[in-house]
This record gives structure tokens, sequence and C-alpha cells, in this order.
């Protein structure tokens, strides 16, 4: 229960941070808005007839909400960073609040800004005429998903941070984001790969992720491909999780 409560006053207490600091979250939704319009701009006038996607507003709406909920995550070891480097977060372990909890509180928080900003973004793509096949449900179910996802790539960032103790490295955290966003199925379906980038994209997780929240909004209810976005997410989760506990471990040792 100690630690329940734990978590969420420190989830509380950085998204009360976001509100004192909220140019940061306009940079978080400039650019996947950007890229999208960028995007669908430059390439959805000849989707149908180079690839066969007739709705490429909803086809790149995922790609948005991915990129997006992977800037918010970021903030997550930047932050950590914060805390250490000021020494607040040495304050923290002495309290009696579970170590987890110092870690949980961050990461929780970024998913919740991930929702918010994919809501924003869902928004938008639909004044901008994005359809949606799976209407009102499924867009909680994409919203669902943005949250898992959120939780699970935060990880890394937090893993980094509480490892290095550096802003720099903490940012790493993103960039390592870009090459397994445009190794997946971002621009184009999977089918019309060149045979070496469909071998990489099936191997990389984002790819599933990607594409169940893509049939969500162009296809209807495809539950393989969700159940196979989840597990992917979770396999994140489980990865990021564990070096976020080890670093976490060696951090509070020192």
């Amino acid at each position: 229960m100690i630690g329940v409560r734990a978590t969420w006053l420190l989830t509380v207490r950085a998204l009360r941070e976001s509100l004192r600091q909220p140019a940061n979250e306009v940079a978080n939704a400039f650019i996947p808005l950007f890229f999208y319009v960028v995007t669908v701009g430059a390439v959805g006038s000849v989707a149908r007839e180079a690839f066969g996607v007739s709705d490429y507003k909803g086809f790149q709406l995922p790609v948005a909400v991915l990129q997006g909920a992977a800037g918010v995550a970021s903030g997550a070891g930047l932050a950590m960073t914060v805390d250490i480097q000021s020494g607040y977060f040495e304050k923290l372990a002495l309290t009696s609040a579970p170590r987890l909890a110092l870690a949980l509180g961050r990461i929780l928080a970024d998913a919740v800004k991930a929702v918010v900003l994919a809501v924003l973004i869902l928004a938008l793509a639909l004044l901008y005429g994005s359809g949606f096949e799976t209407g009102l449900p499924g867009m909680a179910v994409l919203l669902l998903a943005t949250f898992g996802f959120a939780l699970a790539y935060s990880g890394i960032g937090v893993a980094i941070a509480l490892k290095t103790g550096s802003p720099q490295a903490a940012q790493a955290g993103f960039i390592i984001f870009f090459p397994l966003l445009f190794l997946a199925p971002t621009f184009a379906p999977i089918e019309i790969f060149a045979t070496w980038l469909e071998v990489i994209a099936r191997m990389n997780p984002v790819t599933y992720v990607l594409v169940g929240m893509r049939t969500l909004v162009t296809d209807g209810w495809d539950w393989p491909a969700l159940l196979k976005g989840g597990a992917a997410t979770a396999g994140i989760g489980a990865l990021t999780l564990s070096l976020t506990v080890l670093a976490l471990r060696g951090r509070v040792q020192q």
C-alpha cells in the first residue's frame, strides 16, 4: 500500500513539473505533427497508385502517435538526471518509499502525457480528414496501446539515466527509437519492401505495435494483429523494466 501511494505521489509530482514547463510538451507535440503533415502531403496523393493505400492520413496516424509517445517517454530519463544531479533522488532514496516507486513515478507520468498527446494527434488527424474504421471503441484501444507503449519505452531512458546520471546519455532513449521506427512499415506496407528490409522489419518489435494500431484505423478489428502488438509491447516492457531495476539497484547502492 505504501508503494502504491508513493508511486502515485511521485507521478503527480512529475505531472506538475510538466505543467510548470509547458514549452517541453509543445516541442513533443510539434515534432510528430510536423512529420505527419509533411509525410501525408508528400506521399498521400500517390499512395493509392503506388502501394494501394487509399486512406494515407489514417495510415500515418499511428506513426505520429508512436513518435509522440517515444518523444514524451524520453523525458522521463532527462527528468531523472535532473533529480540525480540536484541530489533530490538521494533524498527520496532515504525515505520509506519503495525504490521501484522512484522510477515508476516518472514512467507512469510520461505514459499519461503520451496519452494526452495521442488525443491531440488523433483529433487533428480526424479534422485533417483521416478515417477511423473501428470508431470510438477503437480509439479507446489505440489510447490504451499508446499508454502501454509509452510505459514500456520510458524504461529505456530511465535505465540509462539511473546508470549514468548524464542528460546527454539519457537522450539516447529517443535516438534509439528512430531506427526502430524507420525499419518498420512506416511509410508503406511491409508487403512491398525489398526482401532484406522485410526480414529486418519482421524482426523489429515496433513493426507489430505499429501494425496493430494501424489496423484499428484503416482495416477494422484484426485481433491477431492487436495481440501481436500487445505481445511486442509487453516484450519491450519486460526488457526495459528489467534494465531499470538493475540500474536502480546499482544507483541506490552507490
